[in-house]
């Protein structure tokens, strides 16, 4: 990507003047090359490498250029003879080696500069339009050396001008804090600078899901990752438990892991309709006080739902509570009996696009007798368990996965898009090993096809 924009860059780029003066064969002159402009720049070689302990080197090699100009000369003592024309250069043997270093600023953003840059050139040749041929000789003598200084000088200089605005364009749009919904968002600042080794970087991100009302951070850390050695994918992401569970407490205290169940919300041919009826044979009391008479059921988690992630599944917990309500002829509830449903079921982590999403294919849910007001019915509720798990598969499950397959962004600048990831777990944390593809956007500040390989560490 730096080596196309640099090709753009230098097309607009406008070479200082060289100014000087030199004894000639018509006496002392003085003399200048203006106007001085690249007409192309051929980048046959360029490496992109990790610096370790400072960050990224872009080395362009063997590189070539032809450039146009004004000349012009007068000769400083009487008769004051003077000319001008213009003027082609060819340039050969180009070398560029930038280093840039990767940090963090105190917004949490990535940031890049440039941190040394080098440049030589192996020849230069010239041809000027409408001058003596002693010219040439000016050139060789007096020109040659500092019109090769000037254009070292002025690569180095657009070059770091690329990493230190284009770059740090670039890396202002990582997505730092995104809006998830009007419940919450989600924290992917750096906890520190990217660390780089001779073959790869880590890059440390907070991954948090905070209120986006009154943000706070959770009550508990994540757990420290595994070192990890792969290199044939372009980049690894770790995603811990700990950033799933701080949305599990985000949502929990945001209420909206709460549900009022009616009639209304189950499918027309429900084998067991939302009514007294249903539940003549389990539970007699309740039939015998309330026959034939709807009900409503209020669903609501009374911990944060937790995940625990192993090689075998990412085991989802929920805990909560069911109260249950008969609805009166006149129209009012009554409050009848309260219980409480632990459930559990394995959760698919996989990729769609930029985002991570989960599927729940069954649930299992275990129920007891919290609170009643139509008597002792401790035996009666486990014989509910059947009905309830008909209804955890219809409702429940429907809801978990209208929740997983929205899921949450992963960290990426604008224009990058992640090519056949891959979803592995391990113990407190799912890897993604994935590729990436760079298609340029209006809101992106570099262009080009595809990133170096780096390792990325979320945690």
């Amino acid at each position: 990507m730096a080596v196309q924009l640099l090709n753009e860059k230098v097309k607009t780029a406008v070479v200082p003047d060289i100014n000087g003066d030199a004894d000639t064969p018509v006496g002392h002159v003085s003399y200048s090359l203006s106007s001085v402009h690249f007409n192309s720049l051929s980048i046959p070689s360029s490496t992109f490498k990790t610096v370790a302990g400072i960050g990224l080197q872009l080395q362009i090699s063997g590189a070539s250029a032809s450039l146009s100009g004004n000349w012009h000369y007068r000769k400083d003592h009487w008769p004051h003879i003077s000319d001008s024309g213009s003027f082609d250069l060819d340039v050969n043997g180009l070398t560029v080696t930038l280093k840039t270093k990767l940090g963090v600023d105190s917004t949490g953003h990535p940031n890049i500069a440039a941190a040394g840059c080098s440049s030589s050139i192996g020849s230069v040749k010239i041809h000027f339009h409408g001058g003596a041929s002693w010219l040439y000789n000016l050139f060789d003598k007096y020109v040659g050396g500092k019109i090769k200084r000037t254009l070292q000088d002025k690569l180095c200089q657009e070059t770091s001008d690329l990493i230190n605005t284009n770059a740090e364009k670039s890396l202002s749009t990582f997505p730092v804090k995104k809006q998830i919904d009007k419940f919450a968002v989600i924290n992917y600042s750096l906890v520190s600078s990217p660390n780089f080794t001779e073959s790869y970087a880590d890059v440390f991100i907070k991954g948090e899901f905070l209120s986006a009302i009154i943000p706070k951070e959770a009550p508990f850390s994540p757990t420290p990752l595994p070192p990890e050695s792969e290199s044939d994918k372009m980049a690894y992401i770790w995603l811990t438990d700990y950033v799933v569970n701080t949305a599990g407490l985000v949502y929990q205290e945001a209420g909206i892991l709460n549900e009022t169940v009616t009639p209304s919300m189950l499918p027309p041919n429900f084998s067991y309709p939302l009514n007294t009826k249903t539940f003549r044979l389990i539970i007699p009391k309740l039939y015998k006080v309330y026959p034939n008479r709807p009900m409503n059921l209020k669903v609501y988690s009374t911990q944060r739902p937790t995940v625990s992630s192993s090689s075998a599944g990412v085991g989802l917990k929920i805990n909560g509570n069911v109260d249950v309500y008969v609805q009166l002829e006149n129209g009012s509830f009554v409050y009848t009996f309260t219980m409480g449903a632990n459930i559990s079921t394995l959760v698919k982590i996989a990729v769609k696009g930029n985002n991570v999403t989960g599927q729940v294919d069954s649930i299992k849910i275990n129920v007891h007798l919290v609170n009643s007001n139509i008597g002792d019915i401790s035996i009666d509720v486990k014989l509910l368990q059947i009905a309830l798990d008909v209804f955890a598969d219809t409702i429940i499950l429907k809801q978990l996965n209208e929740i997983g397959e929205k899921g949450f962004p992963l960290p990426v600048v604008d224009g990058v898009q992640l090519v056949n990831p891959e979803v592995t777990r391990g113990q407190n944390f799912n890897l993604i090993a994935t590729d990436f593809k760079y298609a340029p956007t209006k809101k992106a500040g570099l262009r080009g096809s595809e990133e170096a390989k780096n390792n990325i560490v979320v945690f």
